[in-house]
């Protein structure tokens, strides 16, 4: 059936929806509101339907008055003496008898089809309450897996290969600074020591010098 179909292609395309997910609110909102126009118009269906089946009715029980009527025609007719034309009411009557029970056939599958069409229009209004009452579940599930692909995804970003070596690049340049650092303030003790030094043995550095003036001397 018709709805059947329709409820079958509306649950698939949810399924395979909710696999590519992009914005889960908007998206589940649309897939609600879609569903919810198909439900319209199928009750719209079944409004037209029932049409049809009560205009069968009334054909079928139009039918029977007129196989009826030609029924007492006939009597009246034959009890005239007339029988061609008791014949021909005859004739008429099981005519009418046909379309009577040919209305009356196409009366009970099309009864049997409202009846179908109600059932399956109940399970898709079921199936789409039950996506109603899960709308907010299913988006907290959607938003929980997308954080989670997206951490996973910094994680792996954090531990790729490029990002160790410009650590490492970093490192040894940041090493490279530090000895720069050092060897300048290694340089400026020494020199200051040995300055120090100078003015520390200048009078003892006199005396020998004097010695050595005096043993060239002597």
């Amino acid at each position: 059936m018709v709805l059947k179909r329709m409820k079958n292609m509306i649950t698939a395309t949810i399924n395979e929806g909710l696999d590519k997910l992009e914005n889960p609110q908007i998206m589940l909102k649309q897939y609600l509101r879609d569903m919810d126009a198909e439900i319209a118009k199928a009750k719209h269906a079944i409004i037209k339907q029932q049409a049809i089946e009560k205009n069968f009715f009334m054909k079928k029980d139009e039918a029977e008055k007129l196989a009826a009527k030609r029924k007492e025609q006939a009597q009246r007719a034959f009890d005239a003496g007339e029988e061609d034309l008791a014949r021909k009411a005859l004739q008429e009557m099981k005519h009418f008898e046909a379309k009577a029970k040919q209305y009356e056939d196409l009366y009970e599958k099309a009864g049997e089809q409202v009846k179908d069409l109600k059932n399956q229009l109940s399970q898709l209004e079921d199936k789409f309450q039950n996506l109603k009452d899960k709308k907010n579940a299913l988006i907290a599930r959607a938003n929980a897996a997308k954080a989670k692909e997206h951490m996973y995804t910094s994680i792996n970003r954090i531990d790729s290969e490029s990002t160790y070596k410009e650590f490492q690049r970093l490192e040894e340049r940041i090493c490279e600074m530090e000895i720069k650092a050092n060897t300048y303030a290694g340089s400026s003790f020494e020199g200051n020591s040995s300055e120090w030094t100078k003015l520390e043995y200048a009078d003892e550095a006199e005396k020998e010098l004097e010695k050595m003036r005096k043993a060239k001397l002597g």
